[in-house]
């Protein structure tokens, strides 16, 4: 486990830490944006694992990935918004260890947080730290408020720093809407330092519905672990997102309201709050018992770590290796 050095997207620290670990290959795992061009010519073999997350393809994006050596896409709206622009990926999804996120007893965690039985549980899993917020904060409040008056007996419940410098103040808004008994939040520090994964697996399990409907995604890994717990998903039809859960079946789909034109010089897509909240009613009167029995299918066959570590990474590392070290006859092929 290498640390970044000063500059906070690892421009100063990529090709040293390469250079002492002696890569064969350099992988990366985040926005490439913002890595510098005359840094990545610089590694001899970089393959990005690279997100796309605006519709269409930022054209930053697209500059810094002609000088790949391969390219990893993990979600088939990557694959193919790449392909467009004459791109080739492989495509090898995100993972949720299944043996993890697994269903637990919805009530008996509840109690745990102090959240009564039959309290009608929303729940968010984001990072807090920008505004207009990507996790799309306010539209969910703004439909959570409305379904709150009908239904009292709800509430919603944000494992993100509710006051976070940069992001949106959650703490400020819901006290401004006259929601602040119905938000639960662990304290900071625990939050931070004391929710590990079989935690994490714990919160997913006392929400009723996992509320992800971020203006712009290039996976969303929420989703898949509130699935593998049996939780259905209200996300966004945007990007990656729409493949995420199946409309009626594994969670809902809310329409995208307007297109906002970032920095990036493509669109993200800002959720409709009336949308929101139809998506929160019909998952209150769905067989959610049901859904999710289905949403923890589609986990295990579809993202369980294990599997597609063994039939997709391991075959590609292997075709990868015999690729560098010159063996013609096995050369890497990009489905």
């Amino acid at each position: 486990m290498y640390p970044k050095i000063g500059d906070a997207w690892g421009n100063d620290a990529i090709i040293p830490h390469s250079q002492h670990f002696k890569a064969d290959v350099v992988f990366s795992l985040q926005d490439i944006w913002v890595l510098d061009p005359n840094m990545l010519k610089a590694i001899p073999r970089w393959i990005p694992i690279v997100p796309i997350d605006h519709e269409p393809t930022p054209q930053a994006i697209l500059d810094r990935l002609k000088l790949a050596y391969r390219i990893v896409t993990y979600a088939q709206f990557g694959k193919d918004e790449l392909r467009k622009e004459g791109l080739y990926s492989t495509f090898i999804q995100h993972t949720v260890d299944t043996d993890i996120f697994k269903p637990q007893d919805k009530n008996e965690i509840k109690k745990t947080l102090g959240i009564s039985e039959d309290t009608y549980l929303f729940g968010m899993v984001g990072a807090n730290k920008d505004n207009p917020a990507r996790k799309s904060f306010q539209e969910v409040i703004d439909a959570f408020k409305i379904f709150h008056d009908k239904h009292p007996k709800s509430a919603i419940y944000f494992h993100t720093l509710l006051e976070q410098q940069g992001g949106f103040n959650i703490s400020a808004y819901c006290k401004f809407l006259g929601l602040e008994k119905a938000v639960y939040n662990l304290p900071v520090y625990d939050q931070m330092f004391k929710v590990d994964r079989r935690g994490m697996a714990s919160v997913y399990n006392s929400f009723d519905v996992l509320m992800m409907p971020s203006t712009n995604e290039g996976f969303g890994v929420p989703a898949i672990e509130a699935l593998s717990c049996g939780v259905p998903v209200i996300t966004n039809d945007f990007t990656a997102m729409r493949e995420l859960v199946e409309e009626g079946v594994t969670g809902w789909k809310s329409e995208v309201l307007s297109k906002r034109f970032t920095p990036l010089g493509s669109y993200v897509g800002v959720p409709s709050t009336k949308s929101l909240y139809e998506c929160m009613e019909k998952s209150f009167s769905a067989d959610r018992a049901k859904m999710g029995r289905a949403a923890r299918k589609v986990a295990v066959e579809k993202y369980d770590t294990n599997k597609i570590f063994t039939t997709k990474w391991l075959p590609y590392l292997e075709q990868l290796e015999n690729e560098i070290y010159g063996k013609e006859d096995k050369k890497l092929v990009n489905k």
